[in-house]
């Protein structure tokens, strides 16, 4: 039997980026929100804190029984310092659960920090200055939360190396696939066509999906390219280009792939489930990762996955993918092109990665994390008893 109003406890629910904020971050938010307000049950009573900007989308978008506050636009740790802890003292909220960065006060709120990764701590060579001069006050934060969420335990591992958090205090919470992500025998035809003719994709190619930076490691991926046996295959980039990304075009200037090496940029969703669905392999050959979603989503879409053989990428994608050495590009291409010689391994690879998928859902996430909530607060359990 349901609470009543009066009864639940307020938990708030930082979704200032649920209609927009950075792509991954997003996709994130957006998940696991619309997750945790199907499975709550009635065990809470739910207070979303979205921007001013989305309030019209906001009311049109969710069901009457969940809290809309809305908040005037400011940078997310500022936001999350001064005007959060404030509407959680207006509305009686007793839980809150924070994006990255954790507030100080009130003393008496019950804070959780839900922080993606901390990269920056252990490969400082990828992020600015002013980013690491930003993200570092996220480890100062989180010492003044009750309880730290993280994405795996590769992740967990590094902020307990690096004082972020004990570790009875941080939880592991595996990210989810969109069930939009299915196989290309699952997919309607008149939309692959219309995706095929939207942005001219080859009939075969090696797919790339994420942030195009320093960090994800392209410069590598295109060389590995140029030492593949099929010269007809292309590599399609498909993600935003950020302002420390290496200097591509040079690079494939020199190698002579400016016909085979295509940037979509950012793609909306609806489209990239299809682009992965149609592509011939996927490669992801990250220096660094926090999860590595894009591995699974491929594999979702039955599409063998190339990967990095670094930090949490191994963890997540277990014995689905084929592994490569991300520093060697003569690696890269060898893993490729064995794929693509062997059906029989090829095929295999495929299968296993649908079934490797099928582990994780946004459902499941989000019911950990009300679980976690529950033990932690209403139970007064620690994460690790949990």
């Amino acid at each position: 039997m349901h609470k009543n109003r009066e009864d639940k406890v307020k938990l708030g629910i930082d979704a200032k980026w649920f209609f927009e904020g950075p792509p991954s971050g997003h996709m994130v938010v957006k998940n696991l929100v619309d997750e945790m307000i199907i499975n709550n049950n009635g065990r809470f009573e739910i207070f979303l804190l979205l921007n001013a900007k989305n309030k019209q989308q906001a009311q049109a978008y969710f069901p009457a029984d969940v809290r809309l506050i809305f908040l005037f636009w400011m940078p997310n740790i500022l936001s999350n310092l001064l005007l959060i802890p404030l509407m959680t003292r207006l509305y009686g909220i007793k839980i809150m659960l924070f994006q990255n960065f954790s507030s100080i006060w009130p003393q008496q709120l019950f804070k959780i920090v839900y922080i993606h990764d901390v990269l920056f701590l252990d490969h400082p060579q990828y992020y600015s200055r002013l980013e690491k001069l930003h993200f570092r006050q996220m480890k100062h934060l989180a010492g003044r939360a009750n309880g730290i969420i993280t994405i795996s335990n590769t992740e967990k591992e590094r902020m307990v190396k690096n004082q972020v958090g004990a570790a009875d205090d941080i939880a592991v919470v595996y990210h989810g696939i969109h069930k939009s992500f299915k196989p290309l025998t699952h997919q309607p035809a008149d939309r692959i066509q219309e995706v095929i003719n939207k942005y001219d994709l080859p009939e075969k190619y090696l797919l790339y999906v994420g942030r195009v930076n320093s960090r994800k490691n392209i410069n590598n991926l295109i060389r590995a390219l140029s030492l593949l046996e099929d010269n007809d295959l292309k590599l399609l980039i498909t993600g935003e280009q950020c302002h420390n990304s290496t200097d591509l075009e040079e690079l494939i200037h020199t190698r002579h792939l400016a016909d085979r090496v295509i940037f979509t940029g950012h793609v909306p969703e609806n489209d990239l489930h299809l682009i992965y669905a149609i592509a011939t392999v996927f490669c992801f050959p990250s220096y660094a990762e926090g999860f590595g979603l894009p591995p699974l989503e491929a594999m979702q879409c039955g599409v063998p996955v190339v990967v990095s053989n670094r930090t949490s990428v191994p963890e997540i994608c277990g014995d689905a993918a084929t592994y490569i050495d991300p520093d060697d590009p003569a690696d890269i291409a060898k893993k490729i092109n064995t794929l693509l010689n062997d059906s029989c391994l090829y095929e295999e690879k495929m299968m296993a990665g649908i079934r490797h998928a099928a582990k994780f859902s946004w459902q499941q996430s989000a019911n950990e994390i009300l679980d976690l909530i529950s033990y932690a607060y209403v139970d007064r359990k620690s994460y690790k008893e949990a």
